[in-house]
């Protein structure tokens, strides 16, 4: 390597580094990032649906301070381009590593913030304004988290095996989920229902503090990855451009942000309406249902998409990542309506069934996806271009189509029917985001 080109590589390895870790050890790492900042993230979309509503939004009847509460945890989404944009741009010039440190450190600061607001109670007007202000700048690191992680998983992997690194960090989102079921169901069934309205609602997000510290120790041993590195030689040697501008970025590869858009919006509403969202519909639609029949299901799907998506993963450029993608839509379609059918009849089984059954097209997705969209962006404009499309997705099919059901359902006096409507439209989304990235150029 030229001097020019060291030069860059040693001044963007972590000063803590001594052996550089193995391309598993960085995936395993970005999987346990991801973890943490899914958990924080998560944990405010279980608490807006089982106690927000009563502690920051009183007045309301209970399913329109529930809705209200929903809508705090949307603001968020709306927050995620803006995230991508300062991250991208971030990690696109600075590196990867940086880019997700800083994302980490606001995801933290602003979680655990949660967990020490006052009521309505006691702050009166101020008390929804500051959890609304905590929640978008939850929305803001979470909008530069998944791109990057995956970057650094994807860009550090062997050829051979980009599909199964990319997927690490999938992994880290259910086991997020997983995790933050678990703990909500472990303090519900510790405590009384009044005095988890009363303080224990606050143990997740200030426990959140620990694994903040745990995720800064891993992304600050994490190596730059040697594409990027690479192509800040070129740049530095005067062989390449600077890095696109933002606008460069829309301008160049506005139909691949499209397509990706597109494509990640069966995973979205499939965590947003069939499992998140469920929290929120069982609670006040569904009674037979108790909130721990419900994150206890939610335990038990992560489990199982684990393992579904490593084997998705391995197995995903075998049997075709886009033809993967775009069988996770046509099942989301498929089971829609028969998923709630099941849901409707109030026993754990088949609510567990309904949820088992849709963990097959979020674990294609996560097998297929990550690796397909970061390919779809040069390296100069892969964290901005991955971190756009995710938030642009995200925030249609996990943010405001999910809360325009649940709305619905409120008016139509409970009926599944808006949030099955959901799930096939952000199917057929996913199927038209594979069509148009076919047509696309790769970039390896």
């Amino acid at each position: 390597m030229s001097g020019t080109a060291a030069e860059p590589a040693r001044a963007n390895r972590p000063a803590t580094a001594g052996r550089p870790l193995s391309a598993a050890r960085i995936a395993g790492s970005s999987l346990l990032g991801t973890l943490i900042e899914i958990f924080d993230f998560i944990i405010y979309s279980f608490m807006a649906a089982l106690v927000f509503g009563p502690l920051f939004f009183p007045g309301a009847s209970p399913w329109m301070g529930t809705l209200a509460a929903l809508a705090t945890h949307a603001v968020a989404f709306g927050m995620r381009p803006l995230g991508a944009l300062l991250f991208g741009k971030l990690g696109d010039s600075r590196g990867r590593r940086t880019a997700l440190l800083t994302s980490m450190l606001v995801m933290g600061g602003s979680t655990v913030a949660i967990g020490l607001l006052p009521p309505f109670a006691v702050a009166g007007f101020w008390a929804p304004v500051l959890l609304v202000v905590c929640r978008l700048l939850q929305g803001l690191a979470v909008g530069g988290e998944w791109g990057g992680a995956v970057l650094v998983a994807v860009e550090h992997a062997p050829a051979k095996r980009k599909s199964l690194y990319g997927a690490f960090v999938q992994l880290g989102t259910v086991l997020g989920i997983g995790l933050a079921s678990s703990v909500i169901l472990v303090v519900n069934l510790w405590v009384s229902e009044d005095a988890f309205l009363s303080w224990a609602w606050r143990l997740p997000f200030l426990a959140s503090a620990l694994l903040i510290a745990l995720g800064l120790v891993l992304r600050r041993r994490l190596e730059e990855t040697p594409a990027f590195l690479a192509e800040l030689a070129e740049r530095e040697s005067g062989q390449r451009s600077a890095r696109p501008t933002v606008r460069a970025v829309f301008r160049d590869h506005g139909l691949a942000l499209l397509a990706g858009s597109l494509m990640w919006s069966a995973s979205c509403s499939f965590l947003y309406v069939l499992m998140t969202g469920l929290v929120a519909y069982t609670k006040q639609y569904v009674p037979a249902l108790s909130a721990v029949d419900v994150q206890l299901g939610l335990v038990l799907a992560s489990l199982l998409l684990v393992v579904l998506t490593v084997v998705f993963a391995v197995y995903a450029d075998r049997w075709g990542r886009e033809r993967l993608t775009a069988g996770s839509g046509i099942v989301l379609v498929l089971w829609a309506f028969p998923a709630f059918w099941l849901i409707d009849g109030g026993g754990f089984g088949a609510m567990l069934l309904a949820m088992l059954v849709g963990t097959l097209c979020y674990a294609a997705f996560n097998g297929a996806v990550p690796s397909l969209l970061s390919e779809l962006f040069p390296v100069d404009a892969r964290y901005t271009g991955t971190g756009l499309c995710i938030s642009f997705g995200t925030a249609v099919a996990g943010g405001l189509l999910p809360i325009g059901a649940l709305a619905l359902v409120g008016s139509s006096g409970g009926s599944s029917v808006p949030l099955s409507l959901t799930l096939v439209l952000c199917g057929v989304l996913t199927v038209l985001g594979i069509v148009l990235a076919r047509r696309l150029p790769r970039y390896r």
